[in-house]
């Protein structure tokens, strides 16, 4: 992780470029895991992460969609990126086939990786949806570690951390943003000068004002939320390392 491009901001078509790089990645080693593995079970559990990491793939690439127009396209950062992070995502080792917990924990590194990544550009991204779903592939592939501690032996880690006072601000928000919509359509039916005027306050245009600011707002709770998120989970990647089998060094 020693390329200095990691540590710069990005745009959110470069984070999720990114992103799509390391699930692609990602299904690369289930595949590999799981056509080669001997363990039944363990080869069960690869197949169902490849499903995973293929979902995850696709909500990326839809999320690109909407991203790409909102800023341009630096490919060169996103190749940059990718070759340096290549040697962490490395194919699943056929020397660890007949091996479970080597096999195990091969992909518990695999899937620690990619969090640490994710949390990464997270916290580097200028975009808040980008953002947004980065937190939301680094809390899934955690997950994933768990899937794996509970289906294939070892001790589960704690479940993540739930954030009720956040969630309960932003749902109030959320009703304070139904409310101060306007009714477009006023101004569209409004003849001469019959209140509501302009001027008045209630008029489309001073609640147009309101919802501007109560997006601004809403904007900055939600971005403080995922750095609240961002914390948390990488509090979670520490913690499952620490505690990781010696098998997966």
């Amino acid at each position: 992780m020693a390329n200095e491009i990691q540590d710069e901001p990005f745009s959110g078509w470069e984070a999720l470029a990114i992103a799509a790089g390391i699930e692609e990645r990602g299904i690369r080693f289930y595949r590999q895991a799981a056509e080669r593995c001997q363990d039944p079970e363990a080869r069960a559990v690869f197949e169902t992460l490849i499903g995973e990491e293929h979902r995850h793939l696709a909500t990326v690439e839809e999320a690109l969609v909407a991203a790409r127009g909102l800023t341009p396209v630096e490919a060169d950062v996103v190749r940059a990126y990718l070759e340096a992070v290549e040697g962490d995502l490395d194919p699943f080792d056929p020397e660890v086939a007949g091996d479970r917990e080597r096999a195990v924990a091969q992909a518990k590194r695999i899937e620690a990786v990619a969090a640490s990544n994710y949390l990464r550009l997270a916290r580097a991204s200028m975009d808040l949806q980008a953002k947004a779903v980065l937190v939301a592939l680094a809390e899934e592939e955690l997950d994933h570690g768990r899937l794996l501690e509970h289906r294939l032996g070892g001790a589960v880690e704690a479940p993540p951390a739930a954030f009720p006072e956040e969630a309960g601000r932003l749902a109030a928000l959320e009703q304070e943003l139904h409310r101060a919509v306007p009714a477009l359509s006023e101004v569209g039916s409004q003849w001469g000068l019959a209140p509501p005027l302009p001027t008045d306050d209630g008029s489309v245009f001073s609640r147009l004002g309101r919802l501007r600011r109560l997006l601004q707002e809403v904007e900055e709770e939600l971005d403080a939320h995922l750095d609240g998120r961002i914390h948390a989970l990488a509090e979670r990647l520490t913690a499952a390392s620490a505690h990781a089998s010696p098998a997966a060094g």
